[in-house]
């Protein structure tokens, strides 16, 4: 199945890291990312996204100058898009080299040109530090298996850096938080409040 996924987000082409509309689909099946309708640049983008990469088409304009997508929140895909992310070939082992690359093509192919909204980059940002830190927490402690969840404490250290974060409260760490574990592939934009007390 996350290779019929691989295969349907980029249309069975082999994913670029340079080219924005390669990074767009992937990045936008988990990141969360919309474009900027005010930029004139977006409609070719968001016909290629509908038509090419599993974007939906949510809603047409009424002078049909304007294309609104959104990215389902489908776990196979974001599977799919996490193969093309840290593998090269389907049966490549895991590695973190084309995230870089990635990261360029999406800041200066992106986010610069006006393309993605600049008034979620913050939250992009953060979005792309939680994930990126729980991914390589995924690739090193657990050999890559994204669904398993993994260690707070793990994720915390590559998120701050092991030596760096904790200092002498390492200990009282451990013993919080041992046993606490997160598991997060993707995120989405929901409507639905989130509940004001939480339960357990």
């Amino acid at each position: 199945m996350v290779k019929m996924a691989r295969a349907k987000l980029l249309s069975s082409r082999l994913f670029r890291p340079d080219h924005k509309d390669h990074v767009f689909a992937i990045l936008s099946q988990r990141l969360c990312l919309e474009p900027n309708l005010a930029n004139a640049e977006v409609n070719s983008l968001s016909d290629r996204s509908v038509a090419q990469h599993m974007k939906l088409l949510t809603n047409i304009s009424n002078d049909r100058g304007r294309l609104h997508t959104y990215s389902p929140s489908e776990p196979i895909l974001v599977l799919g898009a996490i193969s093309h992310l840290y593998k090269a070939y389907q049966d490549d082992p895991l590695t973190p080299d084309t995230l870089g690359p990635v990261l360029t093509t999406f800041t200066q192919g992106l986010c610069n040109v006006g393309l993605i909204e600049t008034g979620q980059l913050g939250g992009i940002a953060a979005r792309l530090l939680l994930l990126t830190a729980r991914d390589f927490t995924a690739i090193k402690m657990a050999k890559g298996d994204f669904l398993k969840p993994v260690r707070f404490l793990d994720v915390m250290d590559a998120l701050l850096c092991r030596d760096e974060w904790d200092g002498d409260d390492r200990v009282a760490f451990e013993n919080a938080f041992s046993n606490a574990y997160v598991n997060f592939t993707h995120w989405i934009v929901t409507e639905d409040s989130l509940p004001d007390v939480p339960d357990e």
